[in-house]
């Protein structure tokens, strides 16, 4: 009968836990756009924001706006990593179009490892409460999918082989970004 009664107690906490998580998930994303005047420019960030923080189990752990700023903060390091090795296999593979589309792709690298050494000092800064510079940090990191994207862009009719993951990695970084400012400016 108590074993019964601890599992139920810990089964019961487990799903507050994480009804409390989704409600700070929701609330949060739903209010950044709004609160930085982002919502006609971004339609769809409340869904994407939401999507890539439920995705990552820690989220279930957040108490705080803090902690979904960790959780994006990773989840941004984690999918600039996966792009990283996308772009590493389409050289490695010979996978691109020209010459000039593989000099792109090696800018595309650099501006990756640039990318991701702010990601990375960005984290820690948020580690140490220090979210002015950590804004600073993602700020920078943000340029590498948009300039690798314009690697491919204009008169060298170039097609970028990783639009939709510099997309989306654009996105992971402006998560932890967004939330950022709405905490430095609440």
């Amino acid at each position: 009968m108590l074993m019964n009664l601890v599992a139920f107690a810990l089964l019961f906490n487990g799903c507050t836990a994480n009804k409390v998580a989704d409600a700070l998930i929701q609330n949060s994303c739903k209010e950044v756009p709004k609160f930085t005047g982002m919502v006609s420019r971004w339609p769809h960030f409340e869904n994407d924001c939401i999507a890539s923080l439920k995705e990552n189990p820690q989220s279930q752990k957040a108490r705080n706006i803090d902690d979904l700023i960790m959780v994006g903060a990773n989840n941004a390091i984690s999918n600039l990593t996966n792009v990283k090795r996308i772009v590493e296999k389409i050289i490695k593979e010979r996978k691109y179009k020209s010459s000039l589309s593989k000099k792109s792709l090696e800018d595309c690298l650099k501006l990756y490892s640039k990318s991701s050494h702010s990601l990375i000092s960005g984290l820690n800064y948020i580690k140490k409460g220090n979210l002015d510079d950590a804004n600073h940090e993602y700020t920078d990191a943000a340029k590498a999918p948009i300039f690798c994207e314009l690697k491919f862009n204009g008169d060298n009719q170039q097609i970028s082989p990783v639009k939709k993951e510099n997309n989306l990695l654009l996105t992971m970084i402006q998560i932890p970004e967004l939330l950022i400012l709405k905490e430095l400016w609440h």
